[in-house]
């Protein structure tokens, strides 16, 4: 059995962001994870790494799929031979989406449509309002299902509004 080496990806980490002359709020703004959190994992103070953000962190860093895996069973990290180029708040697959805009936007739109719904929903006939219903919940799942794609990468003032908001989606029509 192989003990998880936190503390020695936390020195890969700082060296290697040192290495590329890189900032932690530049690494964020290449899709790794937010400040607060990058400084945790680099101070060892952070004991969890999901896929999604491994993923994202290596080509923040321009290392190899893979390479945090390495690290905690003992390894190294290795560098990626094409690095990938990472524009900072760039939308990629691994990566959060821009960070420009309001990211819960979609949320919020919902939520004034099941509010308006609430509103005349005694005066809607029962078909429609059955239908209505539907689209409205199909329309707060999506909505739920983007902001929880955006958890990884949130700080926690983000992450409170998202809670806040993904509880809001889940309230009865």
């Amino acid at each position: 059995m192989w003990i998880m080496s936190w503390e020695k990806l936390a020195v890969e980490l700082r060296s290697r962001r040192r290495a590329l002359n890189l900032t932690q709020a530049e690494v964020h703004e290449r899709g790794g994870p937010a400040v607060e959190t990058l400084r945790k994992l680099e101070n060892n103070r952070y004991g969890r790494l999901s896929q999604r953000m491994r993923a994202a962190l290596e080509i923040a860093l321009q290392w190899e799929p893979g390479s945090i895996d390495e690290t905690l069973r003992g390894g190294r990290p290795t560098e990626a031979t094409n690095a990938r180029t990472v524009e900072p708040t760039s939308t990629n697959a691994e990566g959060p989406p821009a960070a420009s805009g309001d990211r819960f936007a979609l949320a919020r739109q919902v939520l004034a449509m099941k509010s308006t719904f609430s509103k005349h929903r005694d005066q809607i006939e029962p078909g429609a309002r059955a239908d209505l219903i539907n689209e409205v919940t199909r329309s707060a799942r999506e909505a739920e299902q983007a902001i929880i794609a955006l958890l990884p990468w949130l700080d926690d003032s983000e992450r409170g509004e998202a809670i806040s908001l993904l509880a809001e989606l889940r309230a009865e029509v």
